[in-house]
């Protein structure tokens, strides 16, 4: 199988898989939303986003050095195994000890035993990280895809049964354990039949792979940063319940593109990284990227911001009906964020996140000054309007910072592959906010919503149809393929 059929596929089995699990993330948000309380909520998703700093930590981009070296020993292969497993040992130690101290400093003490029941998270996942890179290193994503998705399945069915009888945030918390739990043994299971790990362990041997791991850790700090500094702040200066709030308009606005764009961009890095000495064909690729990345993630998010006001009362509850103009302003965040995605994986694949690590810092000085103050301002809307400054000058400057030095002057490129997907998006937005404004007042709040929804929807699709876009072309051309399909739309 060619690089390209190879990445073909492994975009189609990552793009199943990953619907899936956004969707039971995204459900079991939900339900937990309605379930518990406010404040049992914000604890909740507050100790989830202390806890992905340390995750960030343990791996210490050990996973995305294997996958971006062509060629790696055993006995590399072998050290780096051994320090992963020695990495989550000492993050579980340091969060665990820390865990009141963390509690302290955000005033909220019922932080505590959630903090240390989630740190044993580390010593489970790295005995899983690297055959989940090996795997993902040959583009074996249909294995991935069924290990991912049954895990979180297994997940999901242990959190929404013992919340129906414990609503508190501790039993999200053992849901996820258990979800850790068995994705890692599978991936272990599965992974050794392809590499097992010897006793080998040499520092010397893998000082290549520790120094593009450095890099690629300081970067994702620095994103960690940039991502849940406003959780973390409006814990502290309004109380876990607003936090709460605040980060279920997040996990619905920028989470789910967050998720979406590694179908294509996880998928990519392994491909670009094969093809990172030709610099024509890796700028030509990347471009078609941001466009099909954007293609995907306007007009859900477009669509999102225009019928926000009807679907938080009907999908969360009255409760959380002040994260209405939060969840707007984040749906831009979220598209903004949606196409610097793509980036990543291109500076990865070229080692060259040095490059990304230092941007990030400028962003990080304005970041943090953005968004305390916007909190002591304004609470969560200040908030939210800071980490959207901060984003669009990120989009702003993210093409002569970081795309120009890699791939050259390609500025048209860049403007007209995100051109592209906005101009395929306008008539789902303009629908769907005329159909809000007409069917206000007449249909229920679940028909005008779902009203809303296949309106955009049916416009994009005709957009798509009609298009002569080559991109466009080439994307139905693939989907069409499939001759079962052929045959129903002939049918049809």
């Amino acid at each position: 199988m060619s690089l390209r059929e190879k990445t073909i596929s492994g975009a189609k089995w990552s793009a199943i898989a990953t619907v899936i699990i956004i969707g039971l993330g995204l459900a079991q948000m939900t339900l937990l939303a309605r379930i518990v309380n406010n404040t049992e909520f914000g604890l909740l998703t507050v100790s989830l986003v202390i806890i992905a700093l340390a995750d960030t930590l343990s791996d210490f981009g050990i996973a995305n050095s294997i996958i971006q070296r062509k060629e790696i020993s055993h006995l590399e292969l072998t050290t780096l195994y051994w320090l992963n497993v020695g990495l989550g040992l000492t993050v579980f130690a340091v969060v665990f000890s820390l865990s009141g101290f963390i509690a302290g400093v955000l005033h909220t003490p019922a932080l505590s035993p959630l903090i240390k029941t989630l740190s044993f998270a580390f010593i489970i996942i790295p005995h899983g990280q690297q055959f989940r890179a090996l795997m993902q290193k040959e583009l074996e994503f249909s294995k991935i895809g069924s290990i991912e998705t049954v895990s979180v399945l297994v997940g999901f069915t242990v959190t929404v049964s013992a919340a129906m009888y414990y609503p508190f945030a501790l039993t999200a918390i053992i849901g996820y354990l258990v979800n850790t739990a068995v994705r890692t043994s599978l991936f272990s299971f599965f992974g050794r039949k392809i590499y097992r790990p010897g006793f080998h362990f040499s520092l010397r041997s893998v000082g290549a792979n520790l120094k593009f791991g450095a890099w690629l850790t300081a970067d994702s700090i620095i994103n960690y940063v940039n991502t849940n500094l406003s959780t973390l702040v409006l814990a502290r200066i309004l109380g876990a319940g607003v936090a709460g709030g605040y980060n279920l308009a997040y996990n619905v606005a920028v989470v789910p593109p967050m998720k979406l764009n590694p179908i294509i961009t996880r998928v990519l890095f392994p491909a670009f990284a094969k093809i990172q000495d030709d610099t024509d064909k890796l700028r030509v690729n990347f471009y078609k990227l941001l466009s099909i990345v954007g293609i995907i993630n306007f007009p859900a998010l477009l669509g999102l911001l225009v019928i926000s006001d009807n679907f938080v009362p009907l999908v969360f509850g009255e409760k959380w009906t002040f994260i209405t103009p939060i969840l707007q302003l984040l749906c831009i965040v979220g598209l903004l964020r949606a196409i610097g995605n793509p980036i990543g994986s291109l500076l990865m694949a070229k080692a060259r996140v040095d490059i990304s690590f230092k941007f990030n810092i400028f962003k990080t000085c304005l970041f943090i000054p953005a968004i305390i103050l916007g909190g002591h301002l304004a609470g969560a809307l200040g908030v939210t309007l800071g980490f959207l400054i901060v984003q669009v000058l990120n989009t702003v400057l993210s093409y002569f910072v970081m795309i120009k030095p890699v791939l050259g002057s390609s500025y048209r490129e860049y403007m007209m592959s995100l051109w592209l997907p906005f101009y395929l998006s306008l008539p789902t937005l303009v629908v769907s906010a005329a159909l809000g404004v007409l069917l206000k007042g007449h249909l229920s709040l679940a028909l005008l919503t779902g009203v809303q929804i296949a309106g955009g929807a049916f416009a994009l699709i005709i957009m798509l149809a009609l298009s002569r876009n080559a991109l466009v072309v080439e994307m139905k051309r693939q989907f069409c393929r499939n001759d079962r399909l052929k045959a129903l739309l002939r049918a049809s």
